[in-house]
């Protein structure tokens, strides 16, 4: 399973997200559910850099299922609405398929 955690901060803004694991719907090369996880977080972290122009930290490891995006600034219009577009795709990859290999959650950010 492939679980997604989005962060937001106490204004409701979406901070970041975790993708982590494999999806498990099928081998590898011929899982379309991970391809279609892939697909959306890839095209937010690009869309994030190349048109919100935002910066962020961004790891990704292929072997490890894991893509991690956090903003390093406040969270504007175009950011919120490019995350909160990949959690309706996320939110429909995971419908699409019984919610068995795709787990979208939403937590508060951890304030220290």
């Amino acid at each position: 399973m492939t679980d997604i955690i989005f962060t937001q901060n106490a204004d409701h803004k979406i901070t970041g997200f975790e993708s982590r694991g494999h999806a498990g719907f099928a081998r590898k090369g011929k899982d379309v559910v991970c391809a279609a996880i892939s697909v959306l977080t890839i095209n937010a972290v690009n869309s994030i850099e190349k048109i919100a122009k935002a910066e962020a930290d961004v790891v990704q490891d292929g072997k490890e299922g894991l893509i991690k995006l956090r903003l390093l600034s406040e969270p504007d219009v175009k950011t919120e609405t490019i995350l909160r577009s990949l959690i309706l795709g996320l939110k429909g990859v995971s419908a699409d398929y019984g919610g068995r290999y795709c787990k979208v959650t939403i937590e508060e950010e951890v304030q220290c």
